[in-house]
């Protein structure tokens, strides 16, 4: 008894050191998440209180790769219903009922849950991506700015310069998150068949068919993401042509600004609709890359034959089968889908720049 009391007396000093090591990490931790948090979320926070690594250029890009990510998922959710349906009738070969028709069979089959099919994928490939994509084409601006700075002309970037940016950001964005678009395609339309699950799924394509499955389709990807970004940055942002997209977004925001708005900036109203014109654009021009995209993506699963060897062979085996309108399957959802994806994720994209204290150069 006295042995036991004495070796808890003694053991008294040690815990009382660790109680104080764990409250010192419990400080620390949460001083260093108060430092993350002054350091990128700049605009919630008076001047004073901002550390100077909030202006260092890796801040800044962190920034945009938040308000980035943030406003893919937040656009990508609230049109899940609609890319499930746009997806569904991309990879059909025989007659696809429209719109409504699609989402009321989709009802009574699936429910809810239906609804959301590969939104999970989607939203773990669009943080990424849409990350990565506003990330690049900041970066971009500001280092072509700077070449034409040095060149003694003006820094102020044209629709060609943002063309050109937009679409080099999609392709580096769609190149490194591309086997989540392939697991998103396979699990909306054969979600049965892999269990619903992005882990089980992606075991399963890896195990039968090999890593390479994962990247089948990827070259009408690229191909459609430098005009599809551009084209809307030339007017906004939409499904994945990111260079169209930037264009026309970018050049239409620069324009309304100078001519017609005071303040020198848009309204929420201005900007969900500049984002909506800009994906539409962009949508329509790059769907027949997107229709060959998602039948490359599905064949070769169990009960889809391997039919087409490449994107060429794809688009004219599509077209002479099932006529020009083969190649528009889904486009009125994907459209549909679009507006509001592209109108929210813009207007998230250009409220979170405010609150973490960043803005487009």
């Amino acid at each position: 008894m006295y042995l036991t009391i004495f070796l808890s007396f003694m053991a008294l000093p040690l815990s009382l050191q660790a109680r104080a090591a764990t409250r010192r990490r419990r400080y620390l931790a949460r001083q260093r998440l108060d430092l993350a948090l002054r350091t990128i979320f700049t605009g919630c926070y008076p001047a004073t209180a901002v550390p100077a690594a909030a202006s260092t250029s890796t801040a800044q890009s962190l920034k945009f790769l938040v308000a980035g990510a943030i406003g893919g998922i937040i656009s990508r959710t609230l049109v899940s219903p609609l890319e499930v349906v746009a997806t569904v009738n991309m990879a059909s070969e025989g007659a696809v009922g429209s719109v409504l028709e699609e989402l009321s069979a989709l009802w009574a089959s699936e429910g809810i849950v239906g609804f959301f099919k590969g939104n999970g994928a989607n939203c773990l490939k669009v943080a990424p991506t849409k990350g990565i994509q506003f990330v690049t084409f900041e970066c971009l601006k500001r280092f072509l700015g700077c070449r034409k700075w040095w060149a003694s002309s003006s820094k102020e970037l044209n629709p060609f310069d943002r063309l050109i940016t937009g679409g080099m950001a999609g392709v580096v964005a769609a190149a490194s998150a591309y086997p989540l678009e392939t697991l998103k395609s396979v699990l909306t339309v054969e979600r049965r068949q892999y269990g619903g699950s992005i882990i089980v799924s992606f075991v399963a394509i890896c195990k039968d068919e090999g890593v390479f499955a994962l990247y089948r389709g990827l070259a009408p990807t690229l191909i459609a993401m430098m005009p599809y970004v551009g084209v809307e940055v030339g007017s906004t942002t939409s499904r994945d042509s990111f260079s169209s997209q930037f264009c026309v977004y970018e050049t239409i925001k620069e324009l309304l600004v100078k001519h017609y708005c005071a303040t020198n900036s848009l309204s929420t109203i201005q900007t969900m609709l500049i984002g909506a014109a800009a994906g539409a654009v962009a949508q329509t021009s790059c769907h027949p890359l997107d229709v060959v995209r998602k039948r490359l993506q599905l064949q070769g699963l169990p009960g889809r034959p391997t039919q087409y060897s490449n994107m060429l062979d794809a688009l004219a085996c599509i077209a002479r089968v099932e006529g020009v309108r083969g190649l528009y399957k889904g486009l009125a959802p994907a459209c549909l889908a679009t507006l509001p994806s592209t109108g929210s994720s813009y207007v998230v994209y250009e409220a979170l720049k405010a609150v973490l204290g960043v803005a487009s150069r």
